[in-house]
């Protein structure tokens, strides 16, 4: 099921089927920004949990489990809880099919709060009972021509690079803008950047929109298919990407979440300009 929620500058359209959004529209001038899938990328947007990236076989509770890419969730049907014009809350719990893959009970929520010209995602994870390891995060795809975007920084930036499929880090320094472009991505494949300040992000397309991304999370997330697709994703993460290096006992993962049954909270805020 599709649910949209308006309000006098966006419309957001979420599936129940894996809890992510399908449009967003930004209604000054009528157009879809969200990415609406082709053969370089067939989604739109995923909901991130309770793994990142393509993880291999992992080791929980004495036991070997092998995911799917990111997790659970988007393959889930989430139920709605709560609606208004300009918010929803949909929600997941733990089954026989989530344990497949991942052995633990718990109490996921999503929320998507309209806020002027922002989305505010907020996401909520809850044990059951006990402690429980996850990641979490999102995966927009904003629609940018030629899959091209500048991205560039608030703050002057250092931050530590992760390469996507090894536990080498770099240190950059005096990081205040550069150019995702389809070189670009052919190069790093994706680019995991923590350590960062805390300040805005933003993208900026060729047809003169402009993406703002703030979140406290400690990995922000940059690709495209450099093969094609008019589309840049910048991610917000609670965690990073699984690599053929890591621990492979879940709870010994880097920048791994914990929590129980009194439950944590994360969010980010995309805002859509026409500039």
């Amino acid at each position: 099921m599709i649910y949209t929620i308006q309000n006098e500058f966006l419309s957001v359209s979420v599936n129940t089927a894996g809890g992510s959004m399908t449009s967003i529209k930004y209604l000054p001038t009528g157009e879809e920004r969200l990415w609406q899938g082709d053969r370089f990328w067939q989604s739109r947007d995923v909901v991130i949990f309770p793994l990142i990236g393509h993880a291999g076989p992992y080791e929980a509770q004495g036991k070997t489990y092998s995911p799917a890419s990111h997790g659970v969730a988007r393959y889930a049907e989430f139920g709605l809880t709560g609606k208004g014009a300009d918010s929803l809350t949909l929600f997941l719990s733990s089954d026989d099919r989530t344990k497949k893959t991942y052995p633990y009970d718990f109490n996921f929520s999503i929320t998507y709060r309209l806020i002027e010209k922002s989305i505010q995602v907020t996401y909520s994870v809850r044990a059951v009972s006990g402690k429980i390891p996850f990641y979490v995060g999102g995966h927009p795809g904003m629609r940018a021509p030629g899959g091209e975007a500048l991205i560039e920084f608030e703050n002057i930036e250092n931050p530590v690079m992760y390469p996507i499929n090894s536990a080498y880090a770099a240190r950059i320094t005096g990081l205040r803008r550069f150019v995702a472009n389809k070189s670009f991505f052919g190069e790093c494949q994706t680019l995991q950047l923590g350590s960062l300040s805390g300040g805005a992000i933003y993208a900026s397309t060729r047809d003169g929109y402009r993406y703002t991304y703030r979140s406290d999370c400690p990995v922000f997330a940059f690709w495209s298919n450099p093969e094609g697709g008019e589309y840049v994703c910048v991610e917000p993460w609670w965690g990073i990407n699984d690599f053929s290096g890591a621990p492979r006992e879940i709870t010994l993962k880097p920048f791994m979440n914990f929590t129980d049954e009194r439950g944590s909270v994360f969010s980010y805020n995309l805002t859509i300009e026409k500039i």
